[in-house]
């Protein structure tokens, strides 16, 4: 095994060290691991094959031989709450590699918060995990990105798709994760600078539901309303129909089916 450097920006990281493994039990409890031991910023970490892969609410995510497993470490200084919107960089980034291999005529947006969708299947999982320093601030911030590139395993994700069945080429993983790196090296570059207003912004062109009906299933309620804006906060703000606004920090988002 041999970590491969990769030119960065010329903001955090200034390189990329990329670990390109055959099978880990988990990218991101590795490059969490790294973290751990004083793993500088810039580790990167892809594998073809995960053992234990996760996604967000702890439900499973499985990555087979061909499609894309990418974890990265960043040590931004920035408090917890600010450092939440590493899902929403992670989603765009996601967003612009897939662009730059599918046709123009693909139908790719984002689903709150950081879904990347083509048409009403998904493309991608993202998971950021990280762990504050006795300061306040966020001591390590691990991103974990998984994006299906070739057709294997629809039979067990009805809902998936990826990028050759979406009229893209077939990508190998690492050629995959080298792209990303550089669509991540333009995004943290924004958000780092100039903070969370250039991704809003760039969120908001992408996004599949803004200024449409849609239902918000939350733990404990369903709500149903037009998706108004993402707020500074990274919460989707609703406009229910008696006219209040309803912020929505947690949850699955979805078009209101029509006649509903």
């Amino acid at each position: 095994m041999s970590l491969q450097t990769l030119p960065g920006d010329q903001f955090l990281p200034n390189t990329w060290r990329l670990d390109a493994r055959d099978s880990v039990d988990s990218t991101n409890a590795e490059a969490a691991k790294r973290a751990r031991a004083g793993e500088p910023a810039g580790y990167a970490i892809t594998a073809r094959e995960q053992t234990a892969g996760r996604g967000r609410s702890g439900r499973a995510w499985s990555t087979g031989g061909h499609d894309l497993a990418l974890s990265i470490l960043l040590r931004p200084q920035l408090k917890p709450a600010a450092a939440a919107a590493a899902g929403f960089v992670a989603a765009l980034a996601v967003y612009d590699l897939a662009r730059g291999v599918l046709p123009a005529s693909a139908p790719l947006t984002i689903k709150w918060p950081n879904d990347v969708l083509i048409g009403d299947r998904k493309l991608s999982g993202i998971l950021a995990e990280a762990a504050s320093g006795t300061d306040g601030y966020v001591d390590w911030l691990v991103l974990g990105m998984g994006v299906n590139l070739a057709p294997q395993q629809h039979d067990v994700a009805p809902h998936a798709i990826d990028l050759e069945t979406a009229g893209g080429p077939r990508l190998l993983p690492e050629d995959a994760a080298v792209q990303l790196l550089a669509h991540l090296d333009h995004w943290i570059s924004q958000w780092l600078v100039q903070g969370f207003e250039p991704i809003r912004h760039a969120w908001r062109e992408r996004a599949r539901d803004l200024g449409k009906p849609v239902v918000a299933r939350l733990p404990n309620e369903t709500v149903e309303g037009v998706a108004l804006d993402l707020a500074a906060d990274g919460a989707l703000v609703l406009r229910l129909a008696d006219g209040v606004e309803r912020r929505i920090s947690a949850g699955d988002v979805f078009p209101l089916a029509k006649g509903s």
